[in-house]
Order: C-alpha cells, then sequence, then structure tokens
C-alpha cells in the first residue's frame, strides 16, 4: 500500500489523473473502507459500491429513523447511529445486522449526539448535555470517560463528529477546532481547524474539505496545511483516500474516482 504521504503529493504535481471514473451518486454522505468500497449514507438507507461502481450490498430500515452516521473503520462490523431514537447497530460486510438493536436509553446515553468505533470493539459516545466522552467495551460496560470538556476547557463545546485513529480520538467543533484525546479519553490538545463537517485521518494527514470547497490536509508533525486546488473539480463537498484512491463527492451528486499512479 503506497504511503498517504505520496498519494498527498501525487495529487498537487499530477495536473490530470489518469484514470478518473465520474459516477452519478444518490447519496447524501459518503464514506468508505480500507479495501477500496464506497458507501451512499441516505436517510435509512445504506448502498455499498465496489470501485466500478457497482452496487454490492444495501440495506435498509423505515423502523429505527434517519441514519445519523456509519463507521466503517472495520468493514466486517459496521456501526450505524440512530440518533432520532438512540440506537446502535452493527452490519457485517454484506450489510446484514450481526447484532440485536442496541438501546441507548438503557445505558444511560439518552442524550448521545456521536458515536463512532474503538479499539476491541468497543464505542466512543458523546454526550453533549455533560460534555462528555464515554467509552463502553463490546460489553457495553464504560471503561473511559474525558469528563466535563466545557469545564475542563473553559469552552462551550458544540460537537459535530467524532473518530478514533490509532490510538487518538478526534472530536470536531467547528468554532473550537479538532479535540485530540488518547484512547483513554484523556484530552491532549486541539488543532486549530475550523468551520469542518468531517474529515478523514491517514497516517501523519488530516484530510478535509474547507470552506471553499478545497480539498486540504493538516500535518500533524510539521503542523502544515496544504491546499490542493485542482480546477476540474469545483464545489467538493467531501473527500476520502484509500490505498492509491482518491474519491471526491461534489455538491451536483457527481462522484469522482481516481486511480493515484507512479
Amino acid at each position: 500500500m503506497k504511503k498517504i504521504a505520496f498519494i498527498l503529493l501525487t495529487i498537487i504535481v499530477l495536473p490530470l489523473y489518469s484514470q478518473v471514473k465520474t459516477l452519478p451518486f444518490k447519496g447524501e454522505v459518503i464514506t468508505t473502507d480500507q479495501f477500496g468500497f464506497y458507501y451512499e449514507i441516505k436517510n435509512t438507507e445504506i448502498n455499498k459500491y465496489s470501485i466500478e461502481g457497482e452496487l454490492a450490498f444495501s440495506y435498509s430500515n423505515n423502523i429505527l429513523g434517519v441514519i445519523a452516521s456509519v463507521d466503517v473503520s472495520n468493514p466486517q462490523k459496521i456501526l450505524v447511529y440512530f440518533r432520532d431514537f438512540t440506537k446502535v447497530l452493527i452490519l457485517d460486510n454484506t450489510l446484514s445486522p450481526t447484532s440485536e438493536i442496541i438501546d441507548l436509553t438503557t445505558l444511560e446515553l439518552d442524550e448521545t449526539s456521536l458515536v463512532c468505533r474503538s479499539y476491541n470493539d468497543g464505542v466512543w459516545y458523546y454526550d453533549p448535555v455533560r460534555f462528555e466522552l464515554i467509552r463502553k467495551n463490546q460489553e457495553l460496560v464504560t471503561t473511559n470517560s474525558s469528563g466535563n470538556l466545557s469545564n475542563l476547557l473553559n469552552k462551550n463545546i458544540q460537537a459535530n463528529f467524532l473518530v478514533e485513529y490509532s490510538n487518538r480520538v478526534y472530536l470536531n467543533d467547528t468554532t473550537n477546532g479538532v479535540l485530540v484525546f488518547d484512547n483513554y479519553g484523556t484530552y491532549l490538545k486541539t488543532i486549530p481547524l475550523y468551520r469542518l463537517s468531517n474529515f478523514q485521518v491517514k497516517d501523519k494527514f488530516l484530510i478535509y474539505v474547507n470552506a471553499n470547497g478545497e480539498i486540504e490536509s493538516y500535518n500533524f508533525f510539521t503542523l502544515e496545511k496544504t491546499r490542493f486546488k485542482i480546477e476540474k473539480y469545483q464545489n467538493i463537498k467531501s473527500v476520502r483516500v484509500e490505498n492509491d484512491m482518491i474519491f471526491i463527492q461534489n455538491k451536483k451528486n457527481q462522484l469522482f474516482i481516481d486511480k493515484i499512479e507512479e
């Protein structure tokens, strides 16, 4: 697998991608997994597609309400969150349920606004009322928590995105930046990136679309931001990088899939 640094540098210097695919995108949100599949998420449905744009599997549930988030960091145990009814469901790689529906109200997590996968099949939950990150293991026992972040940081935290990657937890706040924690829930620092709706963490980079609709990355080591203003792609909504592929969703319901070559 090529290093993410090479991929990003290639994006900068390559004026036109060599094997671009342009596909219609019928979802509202896109995510991708390490095997190169991409997922269209809209309302109560998830559709999983191959790199060729062929539908592989689908999931739909009209009883649990609108899907708030889908975490495919483990494609064998996909975490789906239904915020309206505070329910969590685990799907396998065919988008078939592998568990009973987890009712967060029975776990005193009624106010949960964000969830994401954690190491060893655990899950992080964010409570916006208590301003607290809470981790439960696969037995649904609380193992870690951050405490009240508003008191700790003396800020009004309004989080809209949560993800764990490589023993770090990233909680996004459009006003205050990206809050970073270790895998015990201990606050480490805040990355000064603002007005983000979501992002992807890969290797030493945080990859996102800035407020101007441009692809940008933040280097954790150099603290530098690199902007990728590619003229052929306008009004970008979301971006994902997997192996040597880049997935670019624009605001006109188009998906561009490019192969990054040496």
